[in-house]
């Protein structure tokens, strides 16, 4: 009897608690077992960057070869010789009044030799940069920022071999056409109309030279961006090449309003600047491959090309492969 009253009164409340520790480790227990046998959250896969695009010659494009190197070196005599022997006439063999070319002379010229100054003076600004652009933006971007000297070169070459090409036609056609530049009449009637008047550049107005030369560089930009993501981004690719071209458009505005050219010239000069700025990298080196992907690139392309024989001159339009 005393053992039980002992076991009753002594052990009751030690099993009581531990009856509750019991009951609540029950119930916790397999909670926190769920809890830790839990699998975590995942976490959002991250997407991987996009790859940059490399630049990089295609294998199916040729590179530069030995006759274009020495086309090129022989291209470059030429305009050398074309413009230091067979200068344009001292009297224009012909002035060309049309319908046209009078109506965007009314609408643009400057009033003023002062403003026609300026506007000269924006042309060369506009022709200078515009023309050697590919050389000296794209070309070092290339090399630096790609390191992609084999590539490099090849652009280079290409950009030197259109530039020289271009630069004889418009020497030639200089000296073979002979038109007066717009301004011609109006130095005979003041001598003090423009800096021209009395020199011997009147009779230089057919093709625009400074036309010519920026358009060249913008076909020069257009091809190559085409090609070669040399900016990284489809969109800055693209784009410099509309720059390039409302660059040419503001070059020939400003040849009119400088009264040194007709609008026909400007017209010319760009035809032919960009069909040889685009064209012949596209004919001799680009066709052979898609752009960007190195698939072959079969479908016709318009190109521009200027012809001469003994009885005219003018541009040909050809579907090339």
């Amino acid at each position: 009897m005393a053992l039980h009253r002992i076991g009753a009164s002594g052990g009751g409340r030690p099993a009581t608690v531990l009856a509750a520790l019991l009951a609540v480790a029950s119930l916790v227990g397999p909670t926190a077992a769920r809890a830790d046998d839990a699998a975590p959250m995942p976490m959002p896969a991250e997407t991987p960057p996009a790859p940059r695009p490399r630049v990089e010659w295609s294998p199916q494009w040729p590179r530069f070869r030995v006759w274009e190197y020495a086309a090129t070196v022989a291209f470059g005599v030429g305009t050398l010789v074309v413009y230091r022997y067979a200068p344009p006439p001292v009297e224009p063999k012909w002035y060309g009044d049309n319908a046209f070319d009078d109506a965007f002379r009314s609408w643009l010229r400057a009033d003023t030799r002062t403003g026609r100054e300026r506007a000269g003076a924006v042309s060369d600004v506009l022709w200078k940069g515009g023309m050697y652009f590919p050389v000296v933006v794209d070309v070092p971007i290339i090399l630096l920022a790609h390191r992609q000297p084999r590539v490099a070169w090849q652009v280079l070459m290409m950009d030197v071999e259109a530039l020289a090409v271009a630069q004889v036609i418009n020497q030639a056609l200089f000296y073979e056409v002979g038109r007066a530049r717009p301004l011609y009449r109006d130095c005979l009637a003041d001598p003090n109309y423009d800096k021209l008047c009395g020199g011997d550049d009147t009779a230089a107005s057919f093709p625009s030279g400074h036309v010519l030369g920026i358009a060249t560089g913008a076909g020069l930009t257009c091809v190559h961006h085409r090609y070669l993501p040399i900016y990284g981004n489809p969109a800055a690719d693209a784009g410099i090449c509309v720059l390039m071209s409302a660059a040419t458009v503001a070059t020939a505005a400003t040849r009119v309003m400088s009264d040194r050219h007709n609008a026909s010239d400007t017209i010319a000069g760009a035809a032919i600047g960009f069909g040889v700025g685009y064209g012949l990298p596209w004919l001799l080196h680009y066709r052979g491959g898609a752009a960007g992907d190195g698939q072959a690139d079969t479908a016709p392309r318009p190109v521009i090309v200027p012809f001469a024989n003994a009885g005219a001159l003018g541009l040909g339009l050809f579907g090339a492969l």
